[in-house]
């Protein structure tokens, strides 16, 4: 549930002073809000004591605030935002004794904020405060554990009704319905692991009626938001025999990868999943945090010029219009924005003062598919709007966790910024505790992961090799722009342990679309090659049916082959094109050798050296699966295998 993974995230920054006669100490109340780990903005802050308020202020387009508090008096902070639910904050100021006035303290702390819905949230609670801090007696505030854990437990928590009858008064209790978001991924279960795209799911009651559907993506994934977990018993999906021609069973997996089960086919060709004691099938499907990833790229087009729109600010907008989260378009224009929450309205959007004089703004999918001019203009933003619900248009925008990558950035000090941990190895661990990578902090403490898989956990480590963390009770986590991200509490003699939580993690974890031509054109990396060295970059590339004519869509990916060519002149190609098995093995061949010609000659048309290409058609000699002459498979199956092979030789 949300309130389950609130995230709580306390720093404590103690500033020593003399004492002085007259008091000059504060509490310094800092903070950051959010909802769904995403920045909110436009908040109210008002600070209220002895039912007087005492200031109001408004975080505007920013989503931190910060308050001083004088000691001697109790306030309640409150949080106001017109998307959210009203909370507020118990501060007990009163607490610290005269002797220790003087001091200046600083507490921050992020907001989580809570949706108005009460078929989520028992809103009835937050009359009450949803957190409390006090003075520990000695130097710092401090939360109070005791009072949150009580509050997370009833704001789900079951309520005492009473029920009368004849004999005598009873008291019984009655559980408040729980609503959950289950999301999972569906696949056939053979050796090809084929995702089922697009397909209508079901979601069924204990009794076999539908309560609900959805429909996968792309990538086999599905999600069923506002569930009655007492209702909620199974799922089921329905297969034609070309989905499905070898008959094969169903995979359903949790969205982590886990495998729930697998169904054969009832007689009307459906397979159900339904909840047994061995598949726990409801609660590994329970996922309250799935969202969905999208990117695009954004092309700036005048007839038959194209540029790509690098370093441009895109923009996420919600329903309202309001930014709630932007990025920049890298090398191949191409942006994301990651987890963003089912069934909502949202707007991809650029700033006006971006456009490229004569050109037209157009978005495409990341598989370079047009998708639409933006040219519809909201505040000097072109804006293009979708809802973030399955289907055909939306799903080409969706990415899976395993197509994206990740940078990670930080710093390491002991105690204070005084004291960066230079020459420490670092380890990057995944959740199944296995090292990822490792890395060797900088002179200031930096560490620095490039090119990962994307995970949305992780832990790093430091080996205490050199005696470095001796000397230090805390280690403090900053982002590379100097934020403070996390103090971690150091038992001397033991490893630096950090498993940071999803809204810390993101703050020095830059995610974004796996491309591999990203490596080729950027020149960080394109210094590390070294003659010799090869590569093999496989494009899906779509033509004419029977012909050796190119789409516009394929264009577009050549154009990507021709970007990193022209910025990196180390390497030749080998192009290779292959068909799948479809029709006979002579005609095959002699259609990729043409297809294979025909990109060659649209690359050397747009100026790169014919030199630097050789192409050849293989035909349906070099499949990727076993989908060859006379077997069974689906048309995904064999789109696998109808693609370009651009093999990379460099020679400087």
């Amino acid at each position: 549930m949300l309130i389950q993974r609130t995230l709580f995230f306390i720093t404590l920054l103690l500033c020593s002073f003399l004492a002085k006669a007259q008091y000059d100490g504060d509490l310094q109340f800092i903070g950051r809000n959010y909802i769904n780990y995403k920045p909110l903005t436009n908040t109210k802050i008002k600070v209220v004591s002895n039912g007087k308020t005492l200031s109001e202020f408004d975080t505007k387009k920013g989503n931190d605030f910060r308050t001083k508090l004088d000691f001697g008096n109790v306030y309640d902070v409150y949080f106001i935002n017109e998307q959210c639910q009203t909370m507020f904050i118990r501060v007990y100021a009163d607490g610290v004794p005269e002797d220790k006035r003087y001091i200046k303290m600083n507490y921050a702390i992020d907001i989580p904020f809570f949706s108005k819905d009460p078929n989520l949230i028992d809103t009835v609670q937050f009359n009450k405060p949803f957190h409390q801090i006090y003075f520990n007696g000695k130097s710092k505030f401090v939360d109070d554990t005791v009072y949150m854990n009580k509050f997370i437990k009833n704001i789900y928590a079951k309520k005492p009704v009473v029920k009368k009858d004849t004999t005598a008064p009873i008291l019984t209790t009655e559980k408040i319905k729980e609503y959950l978001q289950l999301a999972g991924k569906l696949s056939l279960n053979n050796d090809k692991n084929t995702p089922l795209k697009n397909k209508t799911v079901k979601l069924l009651n204990k009794k076999g009626e539908v309560i609900s559907t959805s429909q996968t993506t792309n990538h086999g994934a599905f999600v069923f938001q506002h569930v009655d977990a007492e209702q909620a018993d199974g799922v089921t999906v329905a297969l034609s025999s070309t989905d499905n021609p070898n008959n094969d069973k169903v995979k359903l997996q949790s969205t982590k990868g886990e495998k729930i089960d697998v169904a054969s086919a009832n007689a009307d060709q459906t397979y159900t999943f339904k909840y047994k004691m061995e598949n726990d099938l409801v609660t590994k499907l329970t996922d309250n945090n799935f969202g969905f990833n999208i990117a695009g790229k954004l092309i700036a087009i005048n007839g038959a010029d194209k540029i790509v729109a690098s370093d441009k600010t895109i923009y996420l907008l919600n329903e309202k219009n309001t930014v709630i989260a932007k990025t920049k378009t890298n090398v191949l224009g191409t942006f994301l924005f990651p987890n963003i929450s089912p069934d909502r309205e949202y707007g991809i959007a650029y700033d006006s003062a971006d456009a490229i004089p004569n050109y037209v703004m157009s978005l495409f999918t990341v598989k370079d598919k047009f998708v639409k001019r933006l040219d519809s203009l909201s505040k000097n933003k072109f804006v293009y709007k979708f809802i973030s619900i399955t289907g055909s248009s939306f799903n080409d925008f969706v990415m899976d966790d395993s197509e994206l990558k990740m940078n990670i950035n930080g710093r390491l000090y002991g105690n204070n910024k005084n004291n960066p941990l230079a020459d420490m190895k670092v380890l990057l661990l995944n959740d199944k505790y296995q090292t990822i990578d490792s890395a060797t902090t900088t002179k200031d403490g930096g560490f620095s992961f490039k090119h990962l898989p994307y995970t949305k956990q992780l832990l790093i480590n430091a080996a205490n090799e050199k005696s470095i963390l001796e000397s230090f009770d805390n280690i403090l986590v900053f982002d590379n722009a100097n934020n403070l991200i996390k103090i971690v509490s150091q038992v001397k003699g033991q490893k630096f342990n950090y498993k940071p939580l999803e809204t810390e993690q993101y703050r020095f974890t830059e995610v974004y679309v796996d491309d591999p031509w990203l490596s080729i054109i950027e020149k960080e990396n394109a210094d590390k090659n070294k003659a010799g060295d090869q590569a093999t970059i496989i494009e899906n590339i779509l033509f004419e049916f029977n012909k050796d004519d190119l789409l516009e869509q394929s264009k577009q990916t050549l154009d990507k082959v021709i970007l990193a060519m022209k910025s990196n002149q180390k390497f030749n190609i080998e192009l290779s094109a292959h068909s799948d098995s479809k029709g006979s093995d002579a005609y095959n061949l002699k259609l990729s050798q043409q297809r294979a010609e025909s990109s060659k000659k649209y690359i050397i048309s747009k100026g790169v050296s014919a030199d630097r290409i050789v192409a050849k058609g293989y035909g349906e000699s070099k499949l990727l699966n076993n989908c060859g002459n006379d077997v069974k498979c689906s048309d995904d199956e064999h789109a696998v295998n109808r693609r370009l092979e651009f093999k990379l030789n460099f020679t400087k």
